[in-house]
C-alpha cells in the first residue's frame, strides 16, 4: 500500500517542528505502508494522485495565516473530493476557527488571494490558473458529502463529541482516533518541583476563572505566541502540575501533545472535569484542589492520572486494525472512478 500525506499548512507537509497529531498519524502509518510525506504541488494530475492508495490532506481553517500551502491543497481536494481514496485531517489547536473560517471561504473562496497572502508559495500561480478549481472546492464543500476526516480523540471522547465541537461536519463522517499509545513513554518524575502552574493556553476564558481560585503563581507552557514542546517540558519538569484548558466557544476539552508531556514527566494535570472525568476520579480534581496537597500526595496523583488514562486510551494493536481496515476500503476505488 503507497499513502501520500500533505496538507494546507507547512506542519503537514514535514515531519520537523513539535508533535501533532498529524505527525503520530504519520508515525502510525508507516507502520502499515510505504508514506510519503510532501507538500501539495499544483502540476499533479489525478493520475498521480491516483498512483496512491490512499490520499490524506491535512486541515486547517482556510482563512487562516497558517494555512501558507492551501493553494496547493485546494488543488488536490478539487481533483479526489468525491474519492474514496481521500482522508482528510482536522489538525489545528483551536478547533471552533473552523466552522466559520469554512463557512466564510464557502461563501467567497478567492478571499484567499487577499493582500496578506502575497507572499504563499504559489501565489501568482494559482491566482492566474487555479480560481475555477478554488471555486469548485468551495461548491463541493457546500453541496457534497463531506469526505471521511480524521479527528484526534482524548480517551474520555467520542466522535459524537468532535462533531458538536467542530461544529462543520456530522458524526457518521468522523473518524475519531486516540493514538497517544504510540507517544506515551513515561520516564522517572521530576523531584524539587517549585510551587508554580505550568499554563497551556493562560488566554482561555477557562483559565481566566481557574486562576481566580488559586494562590500559586503560572508560567505559559508556550514561547511568547509560539508553541514549543521542548520549552513546554522543560516548564512541566518544573511545575508541581500543569493546567490544560479546554476549546473556547464552549467547544470542550480536544487532544493536545501537553497532555502526553505531562502523563510522561509524572506532572498532575487540571483541565475541565466535567470531560476528564470520565475515565476515573483523579481525573476530576479541580486546581485549588491540586495545590493543598502535599507533594508526595501530587506525586500519587500524577501516577493515578497515569493508570487511568492508560487503561482508558486505545491500544496499539486496535488502532492498527481499525486504520488497516479504513484504508481497506479507501483501495476500492475502481480505476474509473
Amino acid at each position: 500500500m503507497k499513502i501520500l500525506m500533505t496538507g494546507m499548512a507547512s506542519s503537514h507537509c514535514s515531519l520537523k517542528g513539535n508533535v501533532s497529531f498529524f505527525s503520530t498519524l504519520h508515525l502510525v502509518l508507516s507502520e502499515l505502508s510505504e508514506v510519503t510525506i510532501c507538500e501539495p504541488k499544483l502540476s499533479w494530475t489525478r493520475a498521480d494522485l491516483q498512483k496512491y492508495d490512499a490520499v490524506i490532506v491535512g486541515l486547517t481553517p482556510p482563512t487562516a495565516l497558517t494555512a501558507n500551502k492551501i493553494y496547493g491543497a485546494l488543488h488536490v481536494l478539487d481533483l479526489m473530493y468525491e474519492s474514496p481514496k481521500l482522508r482528510l485531517v482536522v489538525d489545528g489547536p483551536q478547533v471552533w476557527q473552523f466552522k466559520n473560517s469554512i463557512e466564510s471561504f464557502k461563501r467567497n473562496p478567492l478571499q484567499i488571494f487577499g493582500p496578506m497572502h502575497m507572499k504563499r508559495k504559489d501565489y501568482k500561480v494559482a491566482l492566474d490558473t487555479q480560481v475555477g478549481s478554488i471555486k469548485s472546492v468551495a461548491d463541493k464543500m457546500e453541496h457534497l458529502v463531506w469526505p471521511l476526516t480524521y479527528v484526534p480523540l482524548l480517551p474520555w471522547g467520542s466522535e459524537a463529541s468532535a462533531a458538536v465541537a467542530l461544529g462543520f461536519i456530522t458524526e457518521d463522517r468522523l473518524v475519531g482516533l486516540n493514538l497517544d499509545s504510540f507517544l506515551i513513554d513515561r520516564s522517572v518524575a521530576t523531584v524539587g518541583r517549585k510551587d508554580r502552574w505550568a499554563v497551556e493556553n493562560m488566554k482561555s476564558t477557562w483559565w481566566s476563572k481557574v486562576a481566580a481560585t488559586i494562590r500559586f503563581p503560572s508560567n505559559s507552557t508556550a514561547v511568547g505566541r509560539r508553541s514549543d514542546d521542548a520549552y513546554a517540558l522543560g516548564i512541566m519538569k518544573d511545575s508541581m502540575a500543569v493546567a490544560i484548558a479546554p476549546q473556547d466557544r464552549k467547544a470542550g476539552t480536544w487532544w493536545s501533545y501537553r497532555y502526553v508531556q505531562a502523563l510522561n514527566t509524572g506532572t498532575p494535570v487540571t483541565t475541565k472535569w466535567q470531560d476528564s472525568g470520565k475515565i476515573g476520579t483523579s481525573w476530576s480534581g479541580l486546581a485549588y484542589q491540586i495545590e493543598d496537597l502535599e507533594h508526595y500526595e501530587r506525586q500519587y496523583l500524577a501516577d493515578l492520572q497515569y493508570k487511568e488514562y492508560a487503561a482508558a486510551m486505545t491500544t496499539k494493536k486496535t488502532i492498527i486494525k481499525t486504520l488497516a481496515e479504513d484504508l481497506l476500503d479507501s483501495t476500492k476505488e475502481s480505476e474509473n472512478a
